[in-house]
């Protein structure tokens, strides 16, 4: 075979053999090993490589005849000292190596004695975890055969120190590359979770301290095997970090419908590997400890301290169990309460048993206990216990189908599963707020059961699922109806501060309307909206969101209490200001601009600016400050006296805003230019194409949002240019913008658009579909 053939001749060989049979994994992969073993094996031949006293020898995935077909080659020369001189191994290793670098293979490469693999194997703890593996190629088979024991016995030796360093490289992984199950753009090999775990799983079986569930490891390995071998199969390359851009080609070439499908797979495997890794490694902790397995015979056991709790609850060695003779109906869900309060581990017994137990609708007491649980300090890592073992979608109605779903928002960091879970850790703060803590935590748990293939609107498709799930957890019908309607507003709050005018009375109605005019469902309804945002992740929660939301529920609560309203003090144009503006512009008949004094550190800036009135001033405005890189979070408009007054607050620090003749000089030439075609065209390059339907713009009108206009709204992917499109659409059409309003989250804009025309009376419909058609125009460009 000659050399330059190597790599297509994998890749090719991977596509023949083809995925088709989901056992065909562990066969294609040896097939692909002894590919390359009779690649080396000649190249060996050809170099001169001695029968004895040498040899070649693999470690890394080549080594446990696990390779891809993209894989790097870890290879060690391993030569007998005493019959091989400087020089004749120089000639040896360059006869070897040079050709598979040419072959356009990566390679690492070392060259050792059987002593130097020893000493390295006990400084270095990568290397000798790698060495693990080593097996011969090529040459001397009793050299490498000498070689492994040699290692394998070092490795035992020192395995009782080496427990804490593996510990710490599994975290210090994790650090730097997140987990697997809840990436959107996972590393097969690196995350946590991942087919680098799954080694250092198996290394520690190795020390004999502990060992682990091997069905359930080489299951998980044989799938993220696969989606390796389908990835680098796709890109001719041999990287493992699925991108969104194979995803589609990976899932289809594993035999799965959708991304969204393989990706739940894989984020099943890799929590499988992740609590294999927690077990194992508890497990050669305890075997380390004094009187622990790996000091048995000494002569110093006791009999450990066994401590019974209520409901036939037990703590033993560190890790709670129960007691098989109870029949006390809390006993399963105590254990679980106690873990979560704790932080202390279920035994693996116990979770069997749970596992196997019959599980139907809870009753009033077991749903209290449950509902400590979610409470608890550690419910998360109580949780992943639950979930890998199969329980906790037995208990949860509705929660297979999220269960490692992923989330294709940027503003998302977790699985929808995972989602609701550190939504639950978010709302425990909110606990000593609310009348009813027990319905705002299952609420969090159950807000996003709507995320399902196919569903439209999550929330609304969610609410009834959450009013199952919360019947099947012992619930009265009164509460099953709040958590249902808790889940089915969980976005209407955020939705309505950020996206409406709140100055309107209509916005108030609205959400008085959803809570039911009911106090304590607004504080369930504010804590849900806080918690559920700051889960998904800072894009979400900002103090500028959290202050609209806040002055909106303050609004709500005077409304309920009969409270007059404070004065509005957040996202309004600070009078002051705008009168200043209003008076420079009449006395200079130019544009002029002032920045308001920044009332907190938040990095969202005012900016006053005004202009003469006329046709397009928005528009102007709004190209000046795109032009300027400065990012629009949100606007009101104001004309009067023949003057408009913007208010604009921007994405920007007050000390990263342009001085503010910079941005007057800009907008009066833009102003003098508005009417030249050629001069409103903005230097950007163009958006690229929508690739899926999340991309394609959607502009609704939302009817009964305003009595005094038209409430337009318009959510597409976002764009430096895309407000600025909006405006020119509304001056070509001749309407009047009263006020805008933006909500920037990932990739996503949603402007609202209060409209109306020279009359200041809402839009005909005629004008309205004219505009919508527009508007759909330019978020489409």
């Amino acid at each position: 075979m000659p050399s330059e053939a190597l790599s297509s001749r994998r890749i090719t060989q991977v596509l023949h053999e083809g995925f088709a049979d989901p056992s065909a994994g562990p066969r294609r992969r040896l097939d692909q090993a002894a590919l390359v073993d009779d690649w080396l094996s000649e190249l060996w031949a050809g170099a001169g490589g001695p029968v004895s006293g040498a040899a070649l020898a693999a470690i890394g995935s080549l080594g446990r005849r696990d390779l891809g077909p993209g894989s790097d080659l870890d290879l060690v020369l391993l030569l007998d000292p005493d019959g091989h001189d400087r020089a004749s191994s120089e000639r040896l290793a360059s006869a070897l190596w040079y050709p598979i670098w040419d072959s356009g293979t990566s390679l690492d490469h070392s060259v050792r004695s059987p002593e130097e693999c020893e000493q390295i194997a006990r400084e270095d703890l990568r290397a000798a975890v790698s060495l693990l593996d080593l097996r011969l190629v090529a040459g001397d088979g009793e050299l490498v055969a000498d070689t492994a024991r040699r290692v394998r016995a070092q490795w035992r030796r020192e395995a009782r120190r080496r427990v804490a360093d593996l510990v710490e490289l599994a975290t210090d992984r994790s650090h730097r590359y997140g987990s697997l199950a809840h990436s959107s753009e996972p590393n097969l090999k690196s995350d946590r979770g991942g087919l680098r775990d799954v080694i250092v799983i198996r290394a520690i079986a190795e020390s004999w301290l502990a060992d682990h569930d091997h069905e359930v490891i080489d299951a998980a390995a044989r799938t993220l095997a696969d989606a390796r071998d389908a990835l680098q199969a796709v890109t001719g390359s041999s990287g493992t970090r699925l991108g969104r851009a194979d995803q589609d080609s990976v899932a289809a070439l594993t035999g799965h419908a959708t991304a969204d499908d393989h990706h739940a797979v894989l984020a099943g495997a890799a929590r499988a590997v992740t609590w294999e890794l927690h077990r194992t490694v508890r497990a050669a902790e305890a075997a380390i400890r004094p009187r622990g397995a790996a000091s048995r015979g000494s002569g110093t056991e006791r009999r450990p301290a066994l401590t019974r709790l209520p409901h036939g609850v037990l703590v033993h060695s560190d890790e709670i169990s129960v007691d098989p003779a109870s029949r006390d109906l809390l006993r399963d869900v105590a254990a679980v309460r106690h873990a979560a309060i704790s932080g202390l581990p279920l035994a693996d017994a116990t979770l069997a048993r749970m596992a196997r137990g019959e599980i139907g609708p809870l009753l009033p007491a077991q749903r209290d206990v449950l509902v400590d649980a979610l409470a608890g300090e550690h419910f998360a890592e109580v949780y992943e216990t639950l979930d890998v073992s199969g329980i906790f979608a037995r208990w949860i109605p509705g929660w297979a189908a999220v269960r490692n779903r992923p989330q294709r928002s940027a503003v998302h960091r977790f699985t929808v599963d995972r989602h609701l879970v550190e939504t639950v850790i978010e709302a425990q703060r909110f606990l000593p707020r609310v009348a009813r803590p027990d319905l705002l935590l299952v609420a969090a748990l159950l807000h996003d059961l709507g995320k399902v293939p196919g569903q439209r609107d999550h929330a609304a498709e969610g609410a009834p699922l959450a009013e199952v799930a919360a019947g099947h957890l012992g619930f009265e019908k009164a509460d099953v109806r709040t958590i249902g309607r808790l889940v089915r507003e969980h976005l209407t709050l955020i939705s309505l501060a950020t996206g409406r005018d709140l100055a309107d009375p209509a916005t108030l109605r609205e959400l008085l309307r959803v809570v039911d005019d009911d106090a304590d469902t607004l504080e369930l309804l504010r804590a849900l909206t806080e918690a559920d945002a700051r889960a998904a992740g800072p894009a979400a929660w900002s103090t500028w969101r959290a202050d609209l939301v806040g002055h909106l529920t303050d609004l709500a609560r005077d409304a309920l209490s009969g409270t007059a309203p404070a004065p509005r003090t957040v996202l309004t144009p600070q009078r002051g200001v705008t009168e200043a503006v209003l008076a420079a512009v009449q006395e200079s008949g130019s544009a002029q601009v002032v920045y308001p004094a920044p009332i907190d550190d938040e990095p969202i800036s005012q900016i006053c600016a005004g202009a003469p009135d006329g046709d397009g001033v928005f528009a102007a405005m709004a190209r000046v400050l795109v032009r300027l890189r400065l990012d629009v979070h949100s606007a009101v408009v104001l004309s009067r006296d023949g003057v408009v007054v913007n208010t604009w607050w921007v994405a920007a620090a007050p000390s990263d805003l342009p001085h503010p003749s910079v941005l007057r000089s800009a907008l009066d030439r833009e102003l003098a230019r508005r009417d030249r075609a050629d001069a409103r065209v903005l230097e950007l390059p163009p958006a690229p194409p929508p690739r899926t339907t999340e991309d394609t713009p959607v502009v609704t009108v939302l009817p009964g949002a305003s009595r005094e206009s038209t409430v337009v709204q318009v959510n597409a992917r976002n764009r430096p240019s895309l407000l600025a499109d909006i405006a020119e659409v509304i001056t070509e059409h001749g309407v009047q913008l009263r006020s805008a309003h933006v909500l920037t989250l990932g990739r996503r804009a949603v402007d609202v658009l209060y409209l109306c025309d020279h009359h200041g009376r809402v839009l005909a419909p005629p004008t309205t579909g004219r505009i919508v058609a527009a508007l759909m125009d330019a978020a489409a460009t």
